[in-house]
């Protein structure tokens, strides 16, 4: 009976298909039956081929750790998987890491004010807290804040602090926050003169180092939008809300062209919530208004009113068709026009009637009907 024995089978050997031997393309180590006595030149064959295969085996190990398989992990070309150790990543650059995301930020959320990120000392921190008190004695502070190194310069970056924190007090909601030594500023302001006063401190000079990196800061909304314009002898009087400064400069661009006699008071505070086409509608209510002698317009949503003294009836009839054809679709109008030919001829009634009943005797006694000459 034929012995057992292990021999190496090379890719080679296999792909013979050799009597005595099982194919095997992928080229690992099998377990081999002799089913016949071995010559000796065979077992020296094996032998042979046995150690190539393990030289073989070393060079790409070799090759692997030394980047020269450029085929990758796995190569068709020698019919074995090679597992290489990928080379190990170089030590990274804490302090860059630290250089370039030194954070702090300050986020206000309903009642309280949420202050994380870093801090380089504990000293710091109190001096922090310090400030959040001071701009927000109201709010409760929620403090998250780390030590850690590597920001800007001590003094400076406390300015930045300081500066973010103001802006954050004029507005209703949002948050202020420092990358090193930049500033991003979002959220809703809590009247249009705190939105004036952000954009303002935000478009002029900065602390020492500060820049502004991103500002995305609204005017207060407010439900319903509303606007009046109001004319009498003297002035012509802008109240209520207006959407952006650009949207200010076009409507008084607007009254100064319809109403060049008209001294012009501009109380507008700025607010977002203007419905589409708002600022059609009020050139429309302008227009209307402007051809009245005295009155008002007022703009609450969708809804436009106006009220005043027009010259006589065809030019208050006038202004009324004007409303209803020339305001946006999505608009509603409402009229309370009066004229001043209905106020003459009640007058001249009042100062008539009585003088008719005292009839004029000409000189034959008939009665003519005129009036005595004064």
């Amino acid at each position: 009976m034929a012995a057992s024995r292990k021999i190496a089978v090379t890719p080679a050997d296999c792909a013979h298909g050799r009597e005595g031997r099982a194919s095997c393309p992928s080229g690992e180590v099998r377990l081999m039956r002799d089913t016949k006595p071995k010559r000796k030149s065979r077992t020296r064959l094996l032998s042979v081929c046995g150690f190539s295969v393990l030289a073989v085996g070393l060079l790409g190990v070799v090759g692997a750790r030394a980047g020269l398989l450029a085929e990758g992990t796995n190569s068709p070309r020698y019919g074995w998987t090679i597992l290489s150790e990928a080379a190990p990543a170089a030590p990274r650059d804490k302090s860059a890491d630290k250089r370039g995301a030194y954070i702090w930020s300050a986020s206000r959320v309903g009642s309280t004010l949420k202050l994380r990120g870093l801090v380089p000392s504990e000293e710091d921190r109190r001096t922090v807290l310090g400030m959040a008190k001071a701009h927000f004695a109201d709010l409760a502070i929620e403090d998250r804040l780390k030590i850690g190194e590597g920001g800007p310069p001590k003094e400076q970056w406390l300015g930045a602090v300081s500066f973010g924190l103001k802006q954050l007090s004029h507005l209703k909601q949002g948050s202020a926050r420092l990358l090193n030594a930049g500033l991003k500023v979002e959220g809703e302001a809590r009247s249009g003169d705190d939105y004036v006063e952000v954009k303002k401190a935000l478009s002029g000079p900065m602390p020492t180092g500060l820049t502004v990196l991103n500002e995305n800061v609204r005017p207060p909304i407010v439900d319903p939008f509303a606007f009046v314009a109001f004319l009498n002898t003297e002035a012509l009087t802008l109240s209520g809300n207006v959407p952006s400064e650009d949207v200010r400069k076009q409507v008084k661009e607007w009254a100064r062209h319809l109403f060049e006699r008209a001294t012009l008071d501009d109380r507008l505070q700025l607010a977002s919530g203007a419905p589409k086409a708002w600022g059609d509608a009020v050139e429309v209510g302008l227009r209307a208004l402007s051809r009245l002698e005295s009155g008002k317009i007022a703009l609450s949503g969708l809804a436009l009113s106006i009220e005043g003294e027009a010259r006589d009836k065809g030019t208050a009839v006038a202004i009324s068709y004007q409303l209803r054809r020339d305001l946006p679709a999505l608009f509603s109008s409402t009229e309370s026009i009066r004229w001043k030919e209905a106020e003459v001829t009640r007058n001249i009634g009042e100062a008539i009637v009585p003088r008719i009943k005292d009839t004029v005797h000409t000189s034959s006694g008939l009665a003519t009907g005129a009036l005595p000459a004064e």
